[in-house]
C-alpha cells in the first residue's frame, strides 16, 4: 500500500473499532430480542399456573359452555390469548388469534416459541395438563407488537448510526494516528534541517524511554560519526591543499624563469615547449588547490564572509568587462543587459563577482566560436534580484542536468574539451548564492545552450532595465562615466 503511515493506522483504527461497533450492536440487539422473549415467557408461565388451577376447579362442577363464558370474564386469563383443546380434537375455548392452523402444528409440541404473524408478532407457549384423567392442550399466547417494535426502532437507530460512527472512527484514528506519529514528524523535520554545513547538531530525545527515544538516540550516534568523519575528511583536504600550495608556487615560479632566460622566436625549442607545459598545468592544479581549500574551508565552517550592501548591477557591469576580452579572443559575442538603476544585495563583493565570473567562464568554456552570450541584470516580482547568464553553447543534457553542481561532476560532452574544469566551478557557484541566502536556477537544452539564473534578496526594489549590445569601447565608457 503506498499510503502514508498515518492514513494505514487510521484505517485499521477504524476498521477495528467499526468491527468492535458491529459486534457490540449485534450483541445489544441480540440480548435485548432475548430479553423481550425471557420476560414475555416469564408471563406465559404465571399465566399457564392460573389457567390450569382455573380448570382443575371449574371443569369437574361446569358444562363446557360454562367453562367458556367463564373464561370470556376472566381477565386475568387473556382470553384474547388463550385456546384450550383437548386431547381428542373437542375444543373448550379458542382465541381468534389462535387459529386451528397454529393448534395444529403445535399439537405435538411443548414449551414456548414465537409467531411472526404480519402486523402481530406472538409469543406462545405450547402446554399438556391432565384434569381428572383427561388430557388437555393449552396454547398461551402473549402480544409482542409493542416490544418487537421496540426492537425493530432500536435495529433502525444502530444501522442510521452506522455512518456517524464510521466517520467519529476515521476522525478519532487520525487524531490518534497524529498524536502516535507527532514525535516521528519531529525527528523526520529535526534530521532533514541537518545538513553539512552544521553537522553538530542533534535531535532532541524523547523523554519517554520507548521505541521514539531509541530511534533519536540512534541517530544523534549515527550524527556523530557523520561529524567526525566529514571533519577528518574537511581537515584532510584543507591540510593537503594547503601543504600542495608551495610545491606547485615553486614549480611555477622555476618554470617562468626559465622561459624568461632565453628567447625563443619559433617557439620550437623543446625544452621552453615543455616549460610552458609544465607552466600551465601548474597553473591549473594551483586553481584546482584553490577551490578545494576554498571548499574545504568553507564546510568546515572557517571560512566568513564580509557581509555589506554591494551593487550586484555594478558587480555584474565590471565582470563582464573582464571578460570580455577574452570572450572576443574566442569568437563570443558577449551582450548585457544592465539595471538602469543599482539593484543593492547583502553580501560579500569578491565572492559575489566571483560568483559571476564563475558563470561567464562556465558559458565561455561550452559556446562554440560565434556563438553568443547574454548577461542580464532583472529584479524578480517577489522582491529578489535576478542575474541571468544564458549562451548559446552545447546545452546539457537532461540525464546531466541535476548533478551539474555536484563536486567534481564533469558531463560526457565537457569531459571532451581540453578547457573543462576540474568540476567545482559550479558547486562553489552554488555555495555562494546558499551563503548569500540565495539560489541558482539552470535551463538548459542539449545543443541549444544554456541559462543560469541568480536569485539574491534584494536590499533595494528596482525592476527597471535597458538592453543594449555589450562590447569593450562602451563597458570601458560607462565604467568610467
Amino acid at each position: 500500500m503506498n499510503l502514508p503511515i498515518r492514513a494505514r493506522l487510521t484505517a485499521v483504527y477504524c476498521a477495528v473499532f467499526c468491527l468492535g461497533a458491529a459486534v457490540l450492536e449485534t450483541g445489544a440487539y441480540t440480548v435485548l430480542q432475548l430479553a423481550i422473549s425471557a420476560i414475555a415467557d416469564r408471563d406465559l408461565s404465571s399465566r399457564l399456573v392460573g389457567v390450569e388451577g382455573f380448570l382443575g376447579e371449574h371443569i369437574p362442577r361446569m358444562s363446557v359452555e360454562r367453562v367458556r363464558n367463564e373464561i370470556r370474564t376472566h381477565a386475568a386469563l387473556q382470553p384474547a390469548l388463550l385456546r384450550i383443546d383437548t386431547a381428542d380434537g373437542q375444543t373448550i375455548f379458542a382465541a381468534p388469534v389462535l387459529t386451528p392452523h397454529i393448534a395444529a402444528e403445535l399439537s405435538q409440541a411443548t414449551g414456548a416459541r414465537t409467531d411472526w404473524r404480519p402486523g402481530r408478532p406472538l409469543r406462545i407457549l405450547a402446554a399438556r395438563t391432565t384434569i381428572q384423567g383427561r388430557l388437555y392442550r393449552l396454547l398461551l399466547a402473549s402480544d409482542l407488537s409493542v416490544p418487537f417494535e421496540i426492537l425493530h426502532r432500536f435495529g433502525l437507530l444502530l444501522v442510521l448510526s452506522s455512518p456517524l460512527v464510521l466517520a467519529i472512527a476515521a476522525a478519532l484514528g487520525h487524531w490518534v494516528a497524529g498524536r502516535a506519529l507527532s514525535p516521528v514528524s519531529s525527528i523526520t523535520s529535526a534530521a532533514r534541517s541537518i545538513d553539512a554545513s552544521d553537522l553538530s547538531r542533534r535531535i532532541a530525545v524523547p523523554e519517554s524511554r520507548d521505541e521514539l527515544r531509541y530511534l533519536a538516540e540512534t541517530l544523534n550516534g549515527m550524527l556523530a560519526r557523520m561529524e567526525n568523519s566529514f571533519r577528518r575528511t574537511t581537515e584532510f583536504t584543507a591540510n593537503a591543499s594547503h601543504e600542495l600550495r608551495t610545491p606547485l608556487a615553486v614549480i611555477r615560479a622555476t618554470a617562468e624563469v626559465a622561459l624568461m632566460r632565453e628567447p625563443d622566436p619559433g617557439h620550437r625549442n623543446p625544452d621552453r615547449i615543455a616549460l610552458r607545459q609544465i607552466l600551465r598545468e601548474a597553473e591549473k592544479n594551483s586553481a584546482l588547490l584553490e577551490d578545494l581549500l576554498r571548499l574545504a574551508r568553507a564546510d568546515s565552517g572557517t571560512l566568513s564572509l564580509r557581509m555589506q550592501p554591494v551593487d550586484l548591477a555594478d558587480s555584474l557591469r565590471a565582470t563582464c568587462v573582464l571578460c570580455e576580452p577574452l570572450a572576443a579572443s574566442r569568437g563570443l559575442r558577449l551582450r548585457l543587459t544592465p539595471a538602469a538603476e543599482p539593484v543593492w544585495v547583502s553580501g560579500d563583493a569578491e565572492y559575489l563577482r566571483r560568483l559571476l565570473l564563475i558563470l561567464l567562464d562556465n558559458a565561455m568554456k561550452y559556446t562554440p566560436a560565434g556563438g553568443q552570450m547574454s548577461a542580464a541584470m532583472l529584479a524578480n516580482a517577489d522582491g529578489r534580484a535576478v542575474c541571468r547568464v544564458s549562451d548559446t553553447g552545447i546545452g546539457i543534457s537532461e540525464t546531466d542536468l541535476p548533478h551539474i553542481f555536484e563536486r567534481f561532476f564533469r558531463s560526457d560532452r565537457a569531459r571532451n574539451r581540453e578547457e573543462g574544469g576540474a568540476g567545482l566551478g559550479l558547486a562553489i557557484a552554488e555555495w555562494i548564492a546558499v551563503a548569500h541566502r540565495g539560489s541558482i536556477e539552470v535551463e538548459s537544452r542539449l545543443g541549444f545552450g544554456s541559462e543560469f539564473r541568480v536569485l539574491l534578496p534584494q536590499l533595494v526594489r528596482n525592476t527597471s532595465h535597458t538592453a543594449v549590445p555589450f562590447h569593450r569601447e562602451a563597458s570601458l565608457q560607462e565604467k568610467t562615466t
